[in-house]
């Protein structure tokens, strides 16, 4: 099994590269021996967003620090390293859409600010051979606390059901990370050995783009984005209504485990460096003093985001039904990827 993890850096996120890379070193120690891990990294450096010549930080002072922080990864990791210097606009779909390869059989991309445990990993390599029984198109996702609203209900962990929708930017990784560490505690002394949760969703299918995997078919034959699509658009977004329109009108064989191990982010919580709650705000005010950021390339980011009109979703619509007529186009995948009642 070669799982191709995919993790892109804005220089505002170094840090959090030291963060991700140890927890990324404890998971090799959980995760059985015949799991090889690449993973694709990029710092983005790219100048059309930043001005570098009005900056008081050099790019070098981000390459250092990203050449330090990967030698974590130098053994038992397949490190993929690459620094991205160019005028383009860049970013992590970029990074996405050229991880694709034969050797590979599943795909991860983890966000730059999350937190994970050491077991999370090997815990959704744990539930693959489970997938695997019922269909090739799946995808894992751990779970996660509250956030703004009732679309995300059935990846949310039991114990932050409680938490009101207004308040999910007040999560604090530490606080997830001691609910998770309690209840293996519990598990281990119930049975001698913590459990792995895990549930189907069936209602309402929801993932985050933050730390989920996918089966090697579902990634590189159906939620492929559109050519023309660079730098930032919302390859999460796409993907998660292609699969919806799929299964909902068409009876895909299509299965989502949620495990019970917890994420968060640390932007939106103990790191939050912007008061009350914020979405896709995650420059650290620390490095951001220091970096000039050209208004102008900065907008153009947040429109392939969120659209012109602040509905990324209503802005696709066009775009998730010319992906399905192309997946109808090909009568061998279509045949393939739907139950006989079809």
């Amino acid at each position: 099994m070669n799982i191709k993890i995919t993790y892109h850096l804005m220089p505002w996120e170094i840090d959090y590269a030291l963060l991700t890379f140890t927890q990324l070193k404890k998971s090799l120690y959980y995760i059985p021996s015949n799991v090889t891990l690449t993973i694709d990294s990029v710092l983005n450096l790219s100048s059309n967003m930043i001005d570098w010549e009005k900056s008081k930080l050099p790019k070098e002072y981000f390459i250092e620090k990203y050449n330090t922080y990967s030698l974590l990864l130098d053994r038992g990791i397949v490190h993929n390293k690459k620094i991205y210097k160019g005028d383009k606009l860049y970013g992590h779909l970029d990074l996405q859409k050229n991880c694709i390869g034969k050797e590979f059989t599943h795909y991860m991309n983890i966000c730059p600010d999350l937190y994970f445990s050491e077991t999370a990993l090997a815990s959704m390599i744990h539930v693959i051979p489970i997938m695997e029984k019922e269909t090739d198109h799946y995808i894992a996702v751990p779970e996660i606390f509250q956030m703004w609203d009732i679309s995300w209900s059935e990846i949310v962990g039991p114990e932050f059901k409680n938490v009101h929708y207004d308040n999910w930017y007040t999560a604090d990784v530490f606080d997830i990370r001691a609910v998770a560490s309690s209840k293996k505690r519990e598990d281990i002394k119930k049975s001698g050995a913590p459990q792995i949760g895990i549930r189907s969703v069936k209602n309402r299918l929801k993932w985050t783009g933050w730390f989920d995997l996918y089966s090697k078919d579902l990634y590189e034959k159906i939620i492929i984005p559109p050519k023309e699509w660079i730098g930032y658009g919302p390859w999460d977004l796409f993907g998660m209504n292609v699969i919806g329109e799929l299964f909902n009108k068409y009876n895909l064989k299509f299965l989502e485990f949620v495990i019970s191990e917890k994420v968060g982010k640390y932007s939106t919580g103990p790191l939050n460096t912007k008061p009350g709650p914020h979405t896709g705000y995650w420059m650290q005010s620390s490095i951001k003093k220091f970096i000039h950021i050209k208004e102008n390339n900065s907008k153009e980011h947040q429109r392939q985001r969120m659209g012109k009109d602040g509905n990324p979703l209503q802005q696709m619509k066009s775009t998730i039904n010319e992906r399905i007529k192309q997946l109808q186009k090909n009568k061998k995948l279509w045949k393939n990827i739907f139950t006989e009642e079809n």
